[in-house]
C-alpha cells in the first residue's frame, strides 16, 4: 500500500507499529470515526443514492484493509492464510495427516472434519476432543473407537519452501496430555513413494526412511519452531533434528501462551537460522562449515495437537476440548540485494 493511501486511511508503516499491535484487529473495527449521513450530505451536495454508495464503501473498507498481510522491509510475502473465511481450512493451502501417525499417541487425526479443524472467519481452530463410540466410526486398531480425535493440518502436498521468514501467530491448548507443535519436515522424509506419508506397518511400527543421517520422518531434517507439553505449563521449545553436526535447542518460559496470542517466527538463510518469540531472538543455529546440514532443500509446514505419547501422560478429560487457535500464517522470502551474498 502506498504511503499516501496509508495516510488517508490513518495507517502506519509496519516498522513503526509495535509487535503487539501487528496481530490483526477484530474485523469490522472502523479505521475512522463513523460519519453521520447529514455530514456527508453537507460535504457532497448530490443525490441520496450517491451518499449511500459512499457509506457502503466506508463500511467495507476496514475488512479489505485487515485482510492484507503487512509488508516487511526487505522481504516479499509469498504465501499466507489470514483465515478470514469460514468452514474447512482452504484446501488449496492445507491438507491433513490421517490416523494414528506417530509416537503411540492417543489421538486419531481426522480429515475434513469440522469438529477437529475449522475456520471461524477470524482464526483457524484445531480442536483436541474426546469422542464417544456414537460420534465416530470405530476403526481404531487400539480401541473400540477413537477415544480422542484431533487434526494435523499441513502443506505437504500444496506448498514447501527453501529459506524465508515464517510467522505464525497463535494461542496454545492447555492442560496435561496436550502436545501442540508448529514444525517443518521435508516432503522426502519417507522412502521414495509418492503421495501421503506411509501408514504404520502391520506390527504398528512407523515407516522408516533410508536417506540422511537418521531414519524415519526426520531423516531429511526436522525444524520444531514451537513445541509445548501441557504437563510443563507456559513453556515452549525450539528443536532441530535429523541433520549432521550440532542440533541446538532452547526451552523458555512464555507469558500465558493459552489466552494470549504469541508470534512464533523463524528466519531461514542458506547458512543459518534465527528463531524468534515475539520480539526476542531466542536461538541461532549455524550451518556446520564442514559437515553441512539437511536444510538446503524445501520443507513444508505442519500444525497439530497431539495427545499423550512418550513425554505426556493421558489428558484430564474434564479439561477437554482444547484448542490451538491460529490468527495467521505468513511466509516471506528475502528480496535479493544486488551484489550481496548470504546474510
Amino acid at each position: 500500500m502506498q504511503k499516501l493511501e496509508m495516510a488517508v486511511l490513518g495507517l502506519r508503516p509496519l516498522d513503526s507499529v509495535p509487535l503487539e499491535e501487528r496481530s490483526r484487529p477484530q474485523r469490522g473495527t472502523p479505521v475512522a470515526a463513523p460519519i453521520r449521513a447529514t455530514t456527508v450530505r453537507e460535504w457532497f451536495p448530490a443525490t441520496a443514492k450517491y451518499h449511500a454508495v459512499i457509506l457502503l464503501c466506508l463500511c467495507f473498507l476496514p475488512s479489505l484493509v485487515y485482510a492484507q498481510a503487512p509488508e516487511l522491509p526487505g522481504w516479499k510475502l509469498v504465501w499466507s492464510d489470514e483465515f478470514n473465511y469460514t468452514g474447512h481450512p482452504d484446501p488449496a493451502k492445507w491438507g491433513y495427516e490421517e490416523g494414528y501417525v506417530r509416537h503411540n499417541e492417543l489421538q486419531y487425526y481426522t480429515v475434513n472434519r469440522l469438529e477437529n479443524a475449522r475456520v471461524d472467519g477470524q482464526h483457524l481452530l484445531i480442536e483436541l476432543r474426546k469422542d464417544t463410540p456414537e460420534s465416530f466410526l470405530p476403526t481404531s486398531i487400539n480401541d473400540e473407537y477413537h477415544r480422542y480425535t484431533a487434526a494435523s493440518v499441513n502443506t505437504r502436498n500444496t506448498a514447501s519452501w527453501t529459506y524465508g521468514r515464517f510467522e505464525i501467530m497463535a494461542k496454545m491448548p492447555e492442560g496435561k496430555g496436550t502436545w501442540p507443535a508448529i514444525w517443518f519436515l521435508s516432503p522426502l522424509r519417507t522412502p521414495s513413494v509418492p503421495g501421503p506419508p506411509q501408514p504404520r506397518g502391520p506390527d504398528g511400527r512407523e515407516a522408516q526412511g533410508t536417506r540422511g543421517p537418521y531414519t524415519g520422518e526426520s531423516s531429511q531434517g526436522e525444524i520444531d519452531l514451537m513445541e509445548a507439553w501441557g504437563s510443563r505449563p507456559n513453556r515452549t521449545a525450539v528443536h532441530i533434528h535429523g541433520t549432521k553436526g550440532r542440533t541446538p535447542s532452547r526451552t523458555l518460559p512464555v507469558e500465558d501462551m493459552y489466552n494470549q496470542f504469541h508470534l512464533y517466527a523463524m528466519e531461514w538463510y542458506p547458512d543459518h537460522m534465527d528463531f524468534f518469540m515475539d520480539r526476542e531472538k531466542i536461538l541461532t543455529y549455524n550451518k556446520d562449515p564442514e559437515l553441512g546440514w539437511s536444510f538446503d532443500r524445501p520443507m513444508y509446514l505442519i500444525m497439530n495437537i497431539a495427545c499423550g505419547g512418550p513425554d505426556e501422560p493421558a489428558p484430564d478429560d474434564s479439561k477437554i476440548p482444547q484448542f490451538m487457535t491460529v490468527d495467521y500464517v505468513r511466509i516471506y522470502q528475502k528480496i535479493p540485494i544486488k551484489g550481496a551474498g548470504p546474510k
